[in-house]
């Protein structure tokens, strides 16, 4: 019986992704690094911020990490400040309704806590969920399992008895390591080969309680 899930959050819970892809293009950018968006929105999907500019910028010093986060970080808040909807319809429904059954909901996030807290704000999932973890409470981020085993450890659930839900293979790798059921979520309908499950709309999530 599944006593606890703990969530991805962009992709997943939220549409921030091509909001978040394009702030990082720009603060590369004014850095003289041109990255391209695609890539930017295929390749940094749960990914730390820090492991995110040393992949785009290599030899990244303390003050290059801190300088860029706050560039993208500025750039978001100024795109998601004109009033962008950014949270699935569905989402708070189904966490309300996953509550109701007696089971556990944790947010597992790479995003970092200069944007999550503002993000939670908006979206009024601080209000609805248990736990939240983000990449700058653990040790290790995606897709190593320490976000995941934080959250469970929060919510006081054995991985075993979980469910860890994502829109990337970054959340299905480290919930397989822990024993977890994974699920994977993509609106457009892509599969993942090694999660336990496929979906395209959180609502699907129910039918695994």
């Amino acid at each position: 019986m599944v006593k606890g899930i703990a969530s991805d959050l962009d992709g997943t819970l939220i549409d921030t992704a091509k909001l978040l892809a394009k702030s990082w293009e720009e603060a590369f950018k004014s850095e003289g690094i041109n990255v391209g968006y695609g890539d930017l929105y295929k390749n940094t999907k749960g990914i730390d911020s820090k492991d995110i500019i040393r992949r785009y910028k290599q030899e990244s010093s303390p003050d290059d990490l801190k300088r860029i986060k706050e560039k993208r970080r500025s750039n978001f808040l100024n795109f998601i400040a004109a009033g962008d909807q950014i949270l699935y319809p569905e989402t708070l429904e189904v966490i309300r309704t996953i509550k109701e059954k007696g089971i556990k909901f944790a947010i597992a996030t790479g995003m970092s806590r200069d944007l999550l807290d503002k993000v939670l704000e908006l979206s009024c999932l601080n209000g609805v969920v248990d736990a939240v973890v983000s990449s700058d409470d653990v040790k290790n981020g995606k897709p190593e399992s320490d976000i995941f085993i934080e959250a469970f450890k929060r919510i006081k659930v054995a991985p075993k008895k979980g469910i860890v839900v994502g829109d990337s293979e970054n959340d299905v790798i480290p919930g397989k390591k822990i024993g977890a059921f994974t699920v994977f979520i993509s609106r457009e309908g892509n599969k993942s080969g090694i999660a336990d499950a496929n979906i395209t709309n959180l609502e699907e999530i129910l039918s695994f309680l």
